[in-house]
Formats: structure tokens, sequence, C-alpha cells
């Protein structure tokens, strides 16, 4: 069983340079996933534009999703209820319901091919008693079409609903093919880092890694996690989600699910194949991913037949009040704009964020704006979930302070190098890798992933491989031991 996912197989993408030179451009955007592709697509015709990704383009957050456009997204609309009132939750269900229309305008208008399929979308309960009546009587009040049904899968199921105009696609794909569309317009640079930032003369100055700089009017930020912790303070206004996700082979059904309960239950078909994902938690409740990671894998033996063959884990940024963040950054940086915490739904959402942000950039109006701006009113229930969030990762920062000497797998340890705390990891053939412990990001100790062989960080979700090279953000540095960052 590969630790990949299903959709980095078989993509054969053009590649783009790295940034080698000091540059000006009119409007940056950093970050080349969902997001950040749908909103160079939607400025392809502004005057420079310049696209920047750590990594190559949709190869992030974005490669590992199940690739759903649906608005039928678990409990999204009750819980968007709690936290504020019934006419935001439908305002969401609305923009959920565009981005849909978005994505199949896009795919249409341009020829992409990204394996997009029409499919019915269930939502249904393991649970006895748990019940589906706040579901139905949330689509009901908004005049959402959804049928009473029963899962068409041999798994647990008490209750169920469907909804018809819903689609499933390939991700990478879509990313791909939009990339061609833009390459002649918008300036694309690969594995270019951005790692600092500073204003200057009404201009933001972004620092990369290997020591260029770009200088922008505007600046896109959609980096899944943003790279800057000032202005904004954004990692106190959101918390971290880890998930896992596996695919078999399966013969083709046309639809996809995804229930109600504490232990989520994802599926989805692509072609000959099966992709069930779930057993979501929060990313500083449980740091043995393996064993989560193996719960994913025996529910998935226990009701399929054919083995899996990848297996892969995802990081979702959740806000506290579960509406996405769209917006510009604040009225002392009007230019400055970013898209982040999509709450598990990054697909829709990202696409819906390339519209919300070439809006901003070009001073026309969305009937968006106003929902996933930055600085929306305090509720009690976004206050109860900033205090628990932010709480669980203090817990965690400190806990991974005091366990200094941790043996993880392996002979894979925690130890003391010259005054540093580092992580040893012993190879099957005997060879040490050691790295730094300590994440560059807010100085959280590191954990070992021993189903990714891979360092992460528990409070944020940095990820390095095993010689500490940066897999993902929100750090911009390696914990290379050479390095003292």
């Amino acid at each position: 069983m590969k630790q990949k996912s299903i959709w980095t197989n078989e993509i054969n993408e053009k590649t783009y340079p790295e940034l080698n030179e000091n540059i000006k451009c009119n409007i940056l955007i950093i970050g080349g996933g969902i997001a950040g592709i749908n909103a160079a697509l939607n400025l392809k015709d502004n005057e420079g534009v310049v696209l920047i990704d750590k990594d190559k383009i949709g190869y992030g957050v974005t490669s590992h999703t199940t690739g759903k456009l649906t608005y039928l997204q678990g409990t999204m609309y009750t819980d968007i209820q709690k936290a504020h009132d019934f006419n935001v939750a439908k305002k969401y269900l609305e923009s959920q319901k565009d981005a849909i229309k978005i994505a199949i305008e896009n795919i249409k208008k341009y020829n992409i091919d990204c394996d997009l399929e029409k499919n019915d979308s269930y939502l249904f309960t393991t649970e006895e008693d748990k019940g589906l009546n706040s579901q139905r009587d949330f689509l009901s009040k908004t005049n959402t079409y959804f049928e009473d049904s029963k899962l068409p899968a041999d798994i647990p199921c008490k209750d169920a609903i469907k909804v018809k105009d819903t689609y499933v696609f390939h991700p990478l794909k879509y990313i791909m093919g939009i990339k061609e569309i833009i390459k002649d317009k918008v300036k694309i640079y690969e594995n270019t880092t951005a790692i600092d930032m500073d204003y200057k003369d009404n201009h933001y100055i972004i620092k990369t890694k290997s020591g260029y700089t770009i200088t922008s009017n505007k600046v896109i930020i959609t980096t899944h996690y943003p790279f800057f912790i000032f202005p904004g303070l954004i990692p106190i206004k959101i918390g971290l989600n880890q998930s896992y996700a596996l695919s078999a082979k399966h013969k083709n059904e046309n639809w996809n699910a995804i229930n109600i309960d504490k232990e989520i239950h994802s599926i989805r078909f692509y072609k000959d194949n099966i992709i069930v994902g779930g057993f979501s938690h929060d990313l500083s409740d449980n740091i043995d991913y393996k064993k989560e990671e193996d719960k994913l894998i025996n529910f998935y033996n226990t009701y399929f037949t054919n083995k899996p063959e990848e297996v892969w884990l995802t990081h979702d940024l959740k806000s506290h009040d579960y509406l996405p963040i769209i917006s510009r950054l604040n009225e002392n940086h009007p230019n400055l704009l970013v898209a982040t915490a999509f709450n598990k739904w990054g697909m829709t959402n990202g696409i819906l964020a390339g519209k919300i942000l070439a809006d901003l950039v070009n001073n026309v109006e969305n009937r968006y704006e106003a929902l996933f701006k930055i600085d929306r009113s305090p509720s009690l229930e976004k206050t109860k979930n900033f205090i628990t969030s932010n709480f669980k990762i203090g817990k965690t920062f400190i806990g991974t302070k005091l366990d200094k000497n941790k043996e993880f797998y392996n002979k894979t340890y925690i130890t003391n190098i010259d005054g540093h705390p580092c992580g040893v990891y012993i190879d099957e053939k005997g060879e040490k890798h050691i790295v730094r412990n300590t994440c560059p990001h807010f100085k959280c100790s590191l954990i070992f992933n021993n189903a990714d062989k891979t360092w992460d960080c528990p409070c944020h979700g940095s990820r390095f491989d095993i010689d500490g090279n940066l897999i993902e953000g929100p750090s911009v540095f390696d914990i290379k031991l050479k390095e003292d960052k």
C-alpha cells in the first residue's frame, strides 16, 4: 500500500521555473491550490499577474481532497445556524450552489478534461437515534429539493437523504487544465517559497526562501495556512483538523456520501476505484497518526473486499464560526487579501474564493463579500470554539515541551544534541536521520508520524521529511540540523 494520494497517479504536468531574480508585479498570488489557481483564472486578463507556489502547482492540500462538488455538507448548515442564524446559513448554502455552477461553467467553457461526473449526494447516519430531521428541516425551509432514501452500500445506515444536482471530479486534473489556460497571461513560478513580507511605500515586498524579492501592489494569500502571523493573527482565529483517506479497486458507482456521526465516513468513486475517507480529529487531540489511519483501513476492510492501494492524510483548517475566511485582511491593508479555513469543503469554497478574491481586487461587488469577511461579529458559539481550540493548542505546545526524551516507533526518538532538542529516525538500513525537533513557525516540538515517516507539528500542522525538508506549512523553513532557524 502506497502512502500517496490517488490524484497524483498518471499526472504529466508541465513544470515551471523557480524565481531567480527580483521582480515587480501588479498582483501577486501566493499559493497555487484550488483557490489560488481559480483566482489566477479570474484575473488572467489583468496586467502584471504573478502566481508562486512553494512546490508544484496543485500538489498541496488540493491533491489530498476527495474531489467532491456538493452542497450536502454534513452538519454544516445547522452548525452555522448555531453560530449565526438561519439567514446566514441559507446564504452559505446559496454560495455553495453558486460555486458548483462556477466550476461547471469553467470546465465547459475551457473544455477542461477533469473526469467530471454528475452524482447523487447522500447524507446519512449510522446511529439509531441521531436522526436527520434538522437537516431535512433546513433544506425544506430553503426550498432545496431532497429525497428520503437508503444508502446504496452495505454499510451501517439508519437514515439517509439524497440530492441530485451535485458532482465529483479529478481535482488535480482540473488545476492542470487551468494552469494551461493561464500560462501565457500569468507568470508562474514553482518551488518558490514566500518566507516574509514587508510593506513600504504602498507596496508589498515578499521575500522568498532563495533570497529574491517580489514587489507587488496587491497580494493574495491562498497558501491553505497563511505563512505570516502578523498582521491579522490568523493562527488564533482558526483550528486544524486532520483526516485520512484511502483508495482501492471497485466498480464505479454514480453516488457519493458522508455521514453526520462522530466518526465521519466519506465515500465516492473514481473510474474503477472507491475512495473512502474519514476518522477526522483536531490535530492536537491525537498524535498517534498510524493508529488513526488504521481505524480507517479496518473500517474499509470490514465492508469492502479489494485491498487498499493508496492511503493518505489531509489537513483542513476550520474557522471558529464555521464560515470560511475570504477577505481583505483589514482596513489598513485593503490590498492584502486572504482565503483560508474552508472547513473541510475546499473544492466548492476554493472555487468560490477564486471569484470573490478577483472581484475584491477589481473592486467589483460580490454578494458573498460580507459573508466571508475576516472581522465577523462575535457569537457565543464562536467564542466557545475559540477558547477550546486555542486551549488545546496551548496544552499540546506545553505537553511536547515537557516530553523531551520521548521514544516514538522503531528506534525513532527525541534526544538532546549540543543543547538542542533533536529528532532521530533510524531507517531500515540502520542509518540515522537527525533533524531539529522544534517547528520554526511557533516553536512547538514535533512528533514522528509513523504512517508517512515524517516529523509533524501537532500545533499548526507543519510537516517535514526525515531529513528535515519542509513538506507543508505554515512553517516556511526546514528543520535540518545544520540550520538554526
